[in-house]
């Protein structure tokens, strides 16, 4: 049996991309799996073996595991290696030149975009290391048998700089096995808006925190599900500062990591799903939560970016403002006292993702990757 052992130093263990789409097909596919992250222990799930690098609670913490990971990568001899993180590039390096094994580089956005917003990277070098990254990354690259990307702008770029193994594996979500049941939840509003994935500002956070209470003091009954980690301890003290000072705390509603199934039900009962990003941060870089949302039968309500722009219709969403301004809030008081209107745009998102944007379509990219790779 091929062996695969996937490396990740950055994501979380059951990580979407990593675990539920990626690994699940390959273990589908015949492919014995391994994942190397940080994990509280060694376990087997859905035919995954999750090998554990001990914990790592700050940024050093995790970048003093690169040797580790290194070590333990080689001891499990597998026939390819799937790193998904920048700052694994020499790890894939040396395992490219001391191994007879594949070697796959999984680019999950344009990290240029992203190094613009990083709060913790000094504003002085930000335009330097976002300049200067992608020939960084490039020419470290080179060593590596193929690149994976995420969206077609990151592809096209690798092939700009003249990589020409490059395949887009788009993170549409995997609809095996989803069921809208039924969930507990602490909401009894009359609305519920809901958002998936890590939180932060660049992914809209502070707005989608704004919205609620302006939508509040308007006398609207409505609450803010957030469904994902805070990604770090300074964004969940001011977002639970200003959920203090404006009384918002019977109003957002804070679930944290949430299965992949489970997540579908909790959005499946909410009224729309929100993507109120940096528009700068995501020109190029796709949110997959508003395909997750589409399928949940949820209108999508979004700040207008290159890569909300190339994938939303006004069949199923709606733009607003960074800045929501008034007409903003406006527009979505409209949509959430439209309830018939609401339900037509969930229908079409829901069998726009069945016709165009699932993981079902998508997976055979990486399944054909993995078949030149192994033959």
């Amino acid at each position: 049996m091929t062996s695969v052992c996937i490396l990740t130093t950055v994501h979380t263990p059951f990580d979407t991309r990593i675990f539920h789409k990626q690994a699940r097909t390959l273990v589908d596919a015949g492919y014995e799996v391994e994942l190397l992250c940080h994990h509280d222990e060694d376990v087997t799930k859905d035919g995954i073996r999750i090998t554990t690098l001990g914990a790592a609670n700050s940024r050093a913490e995790r970048w003093s595991h690169l040797v580790k990971i290194y070590q333990m990568a080689i001891e499990a001899d597998a026939d390819v290696y799937h790193f998904h993180d920048p700052e694994l590039l020499t790890v894939g390096i040396l395992l490219s030149l001391r191994t007879d094994s594949k070697v796959v580089y999984d680019v999950h956005e344009n990290y240029a975009d992203a190094i613009r917003v990083r709060e913790w990277i000094p504003d002085g070098i930000k335009p330097v290391l976002a300049r200067g990254f992608p020939r960084v990354q490039s020419l470290l690259s080179r060593a590596i048998d193929s690149i994976v990307t995420a969206d077609l702008p990151t592809a096209k770029g690798f092939a700009n700089h003249g990589h020409d193994s490059v395949v887009t594996v788009r993170n549409f979500p995997r609809l095996e096995n989803i069921e809208f049941r039924e969930m507990s939840g602490e909401s009894d509003a009359e609305y519920i808006l809901s958002y998936v994935g890590g939180l932060d500002s660049e992914r809209g956070l502070q707005r989608m925190l704004e919205l609620t209470h302006k939508l509040r003091q308007r006398d609207i009954d409505v609450s803010l599900r957030l469904i994902g980690p805070f990604q770090n301890d300074d964004v969940e003290r001011n977002a639970k500062s200003y959920i203090g000072r404006h009384d918002l705390e019977s109003a957002v509603e804070l679930l944290g990591y949430v299965d992949y199934e489970d997540m579908f039900a909790y959005l499946h009962q909410s009224d729309f799903g929100l993507v109120l990003v940096d528009t700068d941060r995501f020109e190029r870089n796709v949110p997959t939560k508003m395909f997750e949302y589409m399928y949940a039968e949820l209108p999508v309500v979004a700040t207008k970016s290159g890569s909300t722009e190339r994938y939303l219709d006004s069949e199923y969403s709606i733009f607003v403002s960074e800045s929501l301004r008034e007409s903003d809030v406006d527009a979505v008081v409209d949509l959430l006292r439209d309830e018939e209107r609401r339900s037509e745009m969930g229908d079409v998102g829901h069998r726009t993702v069945i016709d165009e944007y699932c993981w079902e379509a998508e997976k055979s990219n990486l399944l054909e990757l993995y078949d030149e790779l192994t033959h």
